[in-house]
């Protein structure tokens, strides 16, 4: 199966649309992904359209395969046209996208969350933008 999504005039994930490989192969047995943009436009009209991988996270293949454009998308995520990458939307005004990864990271990373001898965190971190630190929240069990 492919998958393409729909972006928006500011490149926001409109939704995303599973097809079958063979919308998008020729009589030869190639697969082109402008075969399957043209199958959409055909059948939903103009995009644009992208293609996006189901099996790629965090700039990697899970099954060892060849990542394409950093992430699977989600309705909302942002395809960066100068990275050629999919993301979330930026989370803070002070978070910087890596741009392999497509994740977003935070100025000072976050510390580790306690756990106690059965195995349950103690405590969470929430980003402070104003501050620019993480504030630990303690759980009350």
């Amino acid at each position: 199966m492919a998958h393409f999504a729909r972006l928006d005039d500011g490149n926001r994930v409109i939704r995303v649309h599973c097809l079958d490989n063979k919308s998008m192969t020729d009589a030869e047995g190639n697969e082109s992904p402008q075969m399957g943009i043209d199958y959409l436009i055909e059948l939903h009209g103009e995009g644009p359209w992208v293609q996006t991988s189901y099996n790629t996270r965090r700039g990697e293949h899970k099954l060892g395969g060849t990542p394409l454009r950093a992430n699977y998308c989600s309705r909302g995520w942002v395809y960066s046209e100068e990275h050629d990458i999919f993301h979330p939307p930026q989370p803070y005004p002070s978070w910087t996208l890596d741009t392999v990864k497509g994740e977003w990271k935070p100025p000072v990373p976050r510390p580790e969350v306690e756990m106690d001898e059965d195995g349950r965190p103690l405590n969470f971190w929430m980003w402070n933008e104003d501050s620019q630190q993480w504030d630990k929240i303690n759980v009350t069990q």
